[in-house]
């Protein structure tokens, strides 16, 4: 299965955060999608709480196949092994991945 950058994938990770399986946002380069036995990934939520700086709102819409307003959380990044992505879901418009890169930068201190 193909994956890149911005797209939005269903995967059920271990944990706290992440254990029934969820939709995703894929972060990390394409340069490492292929080979890389995980991604780097971000959840996403329709509990929004408006925080901004590190949740990035993404609407239901064709193109995110989401059935709520959600936020992608930025906070809660992590890393999933490839086996734990089931599908790909949808993709994230541009100007979000541009916000989630902001965000990033922001979280992450880069």
């Amino acid at each position: 299965m193909e994956i890149k950058r911005g797209d939005l994938v269903l995967a059920a990770g271990p944990g706290e955060f992440s254990g029934k399986p969820r939709p995703f946002v894929i972060v990390q380069s394409d340069s490492f999608n292929e080979l890389h036995a995980s991604f780097a990934m971000c959840p996403v939520t329709s509990t929004t709480n408006g925080a901004h700086l590190f949740r990035i709102a993404i609407d239901a819409s064709i193109d995110t196949v989401l059935d709520r307003n959600s936020e992608i959380q930025i906070d809660k990044i992590q890393s999933l092994r490839r086996q734990r992505v089931v599908r790909v879901i949808g993709a994230v418009p541009a100007n979000i991945m541009t916000m989630v890169d902001d965000a990033l930068r922001r979280w992450l201190q880069l």
